[in-house]
């Protein structure tokens, strides 16, 4: 029978760090500026170079998700920084995420979970991942739609509902949290105006640097949300729970590329502690399977 809680030991729970999340947000901005480059010198590579941009824009996306699970209560310059690097880039800022996704983690595989999705058969899973499919688009359009919803308290319901997913089924309209969501939209929209000026400006670079990129990032992000989690309904929270609902995926070198950058393809691990940093992930995911190898759920592919 599983323990409520597995005995792991401290050296493998290492947290992240904000110094150590903005060096390695400097880092994919390196490897974007060499697959910009890339287009310029090698513009019949476009495909390959953009998909390999999106790869990028991806693991943005996975080093703002770390900071969600930092301690902390008001963004300072070095955390707005982050925000800039990581967040506005793949549309979401750290009130957003942290909004739908900290419930995800409180409730997963249970009704209460945003992002958990019924049973249903390889085709039904197909049309749910087409459905998905435009999730960073989608969040493009929740910037505008927040700072509607900051001036007309009535439009503050369903942008929680719609855009932080939110299930809880309460009138939102005055939450604070919420509140908060829908001014710290006011980053996004500036950045995305930023962008349609250079797109303006610059088609077609800011189109094939950016756009097309952004468009197949999206595509990963809802691929990685699929894979990352079952449709098993679970009862509570426990060690059981957990190795029920989620699920490893991407562990070789097109998940480190593509579908899941920088360790977020070790998810079961991560829902078991959130708060590890993803560069812990990997050894943590080991011990799990030395402990537990018949119970940890077999991984994904690719």
């Amino acid at each position: 029978m599983l323990p409520p809680r597995a005995p792991v030991p401290p050296e493998l729970l290492g947290r992240a760090s904000l110094s150590g999340l903005l060096r390695l947000a400097a880092l994919q901005w390196g490897y974007l500026l060499l697959g910009w480059c890339g287009l310029v010198l090698f513009p019949r590579a476009a495909p390959l170079l953009a998909l390999l941009l999106a790869g990028r824009l991806h693991a943005l996306g996975v080093i703002l998700h770390d900071a969600i699970h930092l301690p902390w209560r008001r963004k300072g310059p070095a955390l707005r920084l982050l925000e800039l690097l990581a967040g506005l880039p793949v549309a979401t800022t750290l009130e957003a995420m942290r909004y739908h996704h900290l419930r995800h983690h409180r409730d997963a595989g249970l009704p209460s979970d945003p992002y958990r999705r019924p049973p249903a058969s390889p085709w039904r899973q197909a049309l749910m991942w087409l459905r998905v499919l435009p999730i960073l688009p989608f969040w493009v359009l929740r910037g505008p739609f927040g700072l509607l919803a900051w001036g007309l308290p009535a439009l503050r319901q369903p942008y929680a509902r719609l855009f932080l997913q939110d299930r809880s089924g309460k009138d939102l309209t005055h939450d604070a949290e919420v509140l908060a969501c829908v001014r710290a939209e006011t980053a996004q929209v500036l950045f995305h105006l930023a962008v349609l000026a250079a797109a303006l400006r610059w088609p077609h670079a800011v189109g094939l640097g950016y756009g097309l990129p952004f468009l197949l990032a999206s595509g990963l992000c809802a691929w990685r949300l699929l894979a990352e989690h079952t449709p098993r309904t679970v009862q509570g929270r426990t060690l059981g729970d957990v190795l029920a609902c989620t699920s490893d995926h991407g562990l070789g070198w097109l998940g480190r590329l593509f579908t899941a950058p920088l360790n977020v393809g070790c998810h079961v691990v991560h829902h078991l502690h959130p708060q590890v940093s993803l560069h812990h992930l990997p050894r943590l995911r080991a011990w799990y399977l030395l402990r537990y190898d018949t119970l940890y759920p077999r991984p994904r592919r690719p």
